[in-house]
């Protein structure tokens, strides 16, 4: 992930199975194999993460993403999306780590009653998807609640 200095995250709503990884990994790669901006090809790479991550990395040292490739990204996540049902660039899902380490994904709104109801703690790993480099990723992708971006939902 060092070479690259921005990245996009899009949550599944639910694991991907072998096949589906590697029919989605299909698709992606040969996109981002034709992925430009303003006509210069744009350096890229895909990670899926624990069988629910699709991770986009680019180098924008040699070419920044503009908002028409990025609508084009978008666009290629809801052909996914219409293939596997998976909500990927629905933003109102919580994914988070139960006790057992399980991932499970929901609705904000079943989010916020858990924390109300102390099924989920300030110290569950929450992800977050709106980090945008390798470092805000490494620090910061998978944090307790208490350090998270969803902290303003615990009680005061």
């Amino acid at each position: 992930m060092n070479n690259f200095c921005r990245l996009w995250i899009f949550q599944s709503n639910r694991f991907l199975n072998n096949e589906e990884k590697q029919n989605i990994s299909d698709i992606i790669s040969k996109f981002l194999a034709s992925w430009v901006a303003h006509g210069a090809d744009l350096k890229s790479e895909l990670r899926i993460i624990k069988d629910k991550f699709i991770v986009i990395m680019v180098d924008e040292d040699q070419t920044r993403a503009t908002g028409c490739s990025l609508d084009k990204l978008n666009q290629c996540m809801r052909e996914i999306d219409h293939i596997y049902h998976l909500e990927l660039l629905n933003r109102l899902w919580v994914s988070f780590e139960d006790t057992n380490g399980n991932i499970n994904t929901i609705p904000i709104s079943s989010f916020k009653e858990k924390i109300k109801s102390e099924e989920i703690t300030p110290d569950t790993y929450v992800y977050n998807l709106s980090v945008n480099t390798p470092k805000e990723f490494e620090e910061k992708f998978k944090q307790p609640l208490k350090n998270s971006w969803a902290k303003i939902y615990m009680k005061l």
